[in-house]
């Protein structure tokens, strides 16, 4: 393990990644037999510990974007804007694991806490645990807020999501997604009771992305069609957030002493 300013890098002689404190991100997750890594990190992120960090997995919780749901809270919450801790981590031959945790500021005034469990083999398995301390019930709102490292938003399908209807949060209205989701132009969707699994193929970097997920009812797609304050000219072409979720009226009810996880399961290969 190497740490480095709130930074922390994994690996072994199966995979490398490295975890940012701040934020609790997955900055970034190589598999030893990928050229390219499976996140996208933004070239012009400032790392200062007060913005959060475009890329990697941002952590949206418990409030996801401007959502009226805990609307007391900043926008997709604040655990991307608050330092995880560190609380055990294991590499050897056969894995590597690692398991963060926050308890909110006394200024949120939750009786909440979020744990983040990783897990590398021969893939990713990254979960978010959410427990209700309180002696009410907890409503929130979550995603894993997945940037995938692609090599032009133009040569990707997305497979897994036809057959579903999605809320384009652009205009607000509803839509039906009736074949692979090939993306032109700004696109910004909530597909809602979507639970399969979804393929991200990449004809350029000629690689298949399978996404899994458990206890999400929700996935959103995005991605802007123009460069954002974190990135290099042309940088949005090199990405696309698939985000497994609960989100909308698919928020998640905790009742008191109770917890929530929702995971996904990542792995790469080879597109032949």
């Amino acid at each position: 393990m190497m740490t480095d300013d709130g930074f922390i890098t994994l690996r072994n002689g199966l995979a490398e990644c490295k975890i940012a404190l701040f934020g609790g991100n997955l900055l970034s997750y190589r598999p030893a037999d990928q050229k390219y890594d499976i996140f996208w990190l933004g070239d012009l992120n400032k790392f200062d510990n007060v913005q959060a960090i475009r890329g990697g997995i941002p952590v949206c919780w418990p409030r996801f974007a401007e959502e009226k749901l805990n609307n007391h809270l900043p926008r997709h919450g604040f655990a991307r804007l608050s330092t995880w801790q560190l609380k055990n981590v294991c590499v050897d031959e056969t894995k590597i694991e690692a398991e963060l945790s926050l308890i909110p500021d006394e200024k949120y005034n939750l009786k909440a806490s979020a744990k983040l469990l990783i897990k590398i083999t021969d893939r990713l398995e990254y979960s978010l645990e959410t427990t209700n301390h309180g002696d009410e019930e907890f409503d929130f709102s979550e995603a894993l807020h997945a940037y995938f490292n692609i090599s032009s938003i133009d040569k990707v399908e997305i497979k897994g999501l036809a057959g579903h209807s999605y809320k384009n949060s652009l205009d607000g209205n509803m839509y039906p997604q009736e074949i692979d989701l090939r993306i032109n132009g700004e696109f910004d969707s909530i597909f809602i009771n979507q639970i399969q699994p979804i393929s991200i193929i990449d004809e350029g970097f000629k690689r298949i992305i399978s996404i899994k997920k458990e206890n999400s009812n929700t996935t959103v797609v995005w991605n802007p069609a123009k460069d954002l304050a974190e990135m290099s000219p042309g940088q949005y072409k090199n990405f696309v957030c698939v985000e497994p979720s609960n989100v909308g009226d698919a928020f998640v009810r905790l009742q008191p002493k109770q917890t929530h996880k929702i995971s996904v399961t990542i792995q790469a290969k080879e597109l032949k």
